[in-house]
């Protein structure tokens, strides 16, 4: 079934939006809530129809509700939403707040290449410098080797505990005492290991060196000058009915009641919830060297090495690699009811995201490769 649709255009923002008239559907239905750009297009029915085509081709089958958007050279594209937020009657749309788990990296990552640049760190120098009171074995690995995964330090958060310790509410330090014990699993440097426990390091060190709480810093730094209010720990984002409900996939059925994540058991690693609306706004941000100078997105977009001098097949707090001769940075998020990808093509620029209230089924990954694709036909069409 369809969802019905008035299209209307509003004056205050530019944007062409829908408005679901009446929704009859399943989670397969067309999308809603849709916005385009119709300066994009030599009409704003045509903006809206490409938007519409762009969005339909996402598969929706495997997920209760998704939201998306593109962005494209500052300007965005389109976003919108289909599905349930977890009530039949209630459509995720732009404006829908979802968990983005590890998608955190990326502005932790950020907010360190930021805080470089302005002399406070150095990406080179060892955690100890800026965290002390930890393990002996952690002390010399480097925010470079933590940034992309290559610290071998011990992992605090694994399937076994996963939903344990994500509705908890726990302190940096109490993260860290639960693996100080543990051997590294390797040498720094010696290997690539996707890792949470160094981006509570990354984002201690944050905080040593501004003498600020990292959620203010990326209020301050990024979400204020991008106008990405709806963003932040779930403590500091009043749902209001905006909040998608997850859903956990496990032996062949939905778990439609998972534990929900607390901010303060990903803390700086995933602790932060978003809306598509505002992943935009950071993307249009990003296009326009509003927040990040070219530089530090320079030195932040480009690939690790490891200690022999091979490729890490990572970035710095980001998924780098090179698709069709063009630079794609990326990076996903899942927490026990959610999951996300965000794709950034560097060449173009062209920024993709999907947000879903579901984990262990769909992949937003694919999805967000199907958004690209469609956006790409529709250039040649």
């Amino acid at each position: 079934m369809m969802l019905k649709r008035n299209w209307t255009c509003s004056a205050d923002d530019g944007f062409l939006r829908t408005r679901n008239a009446a929704a009859s559907g399943s989670r397969r239905a067309f999308l809603a809530g849709l916005t385009a750009t119709p300066f994009l297009m030599p009409h704003p029915a045509l903006a809206v129809r490409r938007a519409e085509t762009i969005l339909s081709q996402i598969p929706l089958d495997a997920a209760p509700g998704i939201a998306a958007g593109a962005v494209r050279k500052g300007r965005i594209v389109a976003a919108g939403g289909a599905g349930t937020k977890g009530n039949a009657a209630s459509v995720p749309d732009a404006q829908t707040i979802f968990e983005i788990g590890s998608l955190t990296k990326t502005f932790t990552a950020s907010l360190i290449f930021q805080l470089q640049e302005e002399g406070l760190l150095r990406i080179d120098a060892p955690i100890e410098t800026y965290v002390s009171d930890i393990p002996a074995t952690w002390r010399n690995i480097r925010l470079s080797q933590l940034l992309s995964h290559t610290s071998g330090l011990p992992e605090y958060l694994n399937g076994d505990n996963f939903r344990l310790l994500m509705p908890q509410e726990l302190k940096p330090r109490q993260i860290l005492a639960l693996v100080a014990d543990r051997p590294n699993s390797f040498a720094p440097g010696e290997r690539h290991e996707y890792n949470n426990t160094g981006f509570i390091l990354l984002g201690m060190a944050a905080e040593a060196v501004t003498r600020e709480n990292y959620w203010n810093l990326l209020r301050q730094r990024f979400f204020g000058p991008a106008g990405m209010s709806s963003t932040g720990p779930r403590d500091r984002i009043p749902c209001r009915n905006r909040c998608a409900s997850g859903h956990f996939w496990s032996e062949g059925r939905y778990d439609d009641d998972p534990p929900r994540s607390a901010a303060g058991s990903t803390w700086a690693a995933g602790g932060l919830l978003s809306t598509v609306a505002d992943i935009n706004r950071w993307s249009v941000a990003l296009d326009q060297g509003r927040i990040l100078s070219s530089g530090v997105r320079r030195k932040m977009w480009r690939s690790a090495s490891l200690s022999n001098g091979q490729p890490a097949g990572w970035g710095f707090g980001w998924e780098v690699d090179e698709v069709d001769g063009r630079t794609i940075v990326s990076h996903g998020g899942g927490t026990a009811g959610f999951s996300c990808w965000y794709r950034r093509d560097l060449d173009e620029p062209l920024s993709t995201i999907v947000l879903t209230n579901q984990n262990g089924r769909a992949d937003p990954k694919v999805m967000t490769d199907a958004l690209l694709k469609a956006i790409k036909l529709g250039d040649r069409s």
